[in-house]
This record gives C-alpha cells, sequence and structure tokens, in this order.
C-alpha cells in the first residue's frame, strides 16, 4: 500500500474515532444531567393527602384512582369525595 494512502486512512481513522469519543461523552454527560433534574424536581411538586378510607398516605392526583380500585368505590363517589377533601384543603389554606 502506498504510504500516503496509509496516512490517509489513519487519518480518517483517526477523525472517526474522535467523533465517536465526543458524542459518547456529550450522552454520559446529557444522562447525567437529566439523573440530577430527576433527583431534585419531583418531591416539590407532589403534595400527599390522605386517604378518609384507611389512612393512607399518597400523592394527591392518585386519590381517586386509589379509592376505585382499593376500596372498590363507584367511580362518581370517588370523584365526589376526592373534590369534597380539595375543596376542604383549600379552605383550610385560606
Amino acid at each position: 500500500m502506498d504510504p500516503i494512502a496509509e496516512l490517509g486512512l489513519c487519518f480518517g481513522i483517526a477523525i472517526l474515532l474522535i467523533l465517536l469519543l465526543q458524542r459518547f461523552i456529550r450522552e454520559i454527560l446529557r444522562l447525567w444531567e437529566q439523573q440530577n433534574v430527576n433527583e431534585v424536581a419531583p418531591r416539590i411538586l407532589l403534595p400527599i393527602s390522605t386517604c378518609p378510607v384507611c389512612d393512607g398516605r399518597l400523592e394527591s392526583h392518585l386519590m381517586t384512582r386509589h379509592l376505585i380500585v382499593t376500596h372498590d368505590m363507584e367511580v362518581e363517589k370517588a370523584a365526589e369525595l376526592v373534590e369534597v377533601m380539595r375543596s376542604e384543603k383549600a379552605q383550610s389554606e385560606e
């Protein structure tokens, strides 16, 4: 093989390796930053409520599903109960 061809081949392989390494480092940094964001943010935004039936504690947005699935409550009754709980909580915060 011609020495100039060998040099061009080595140069091409080196550029390809540099680009792959750069892509790999960017992906690791992106995943690391995403992990740090996920550790801090979710716990701040999720209010906790107490179930009026079993006194269990769970996120407020899951209360209706909990009442329907765990306590075999009718959908309308569960929705009304959650609405009453939310209005009582709003009144107590005022």
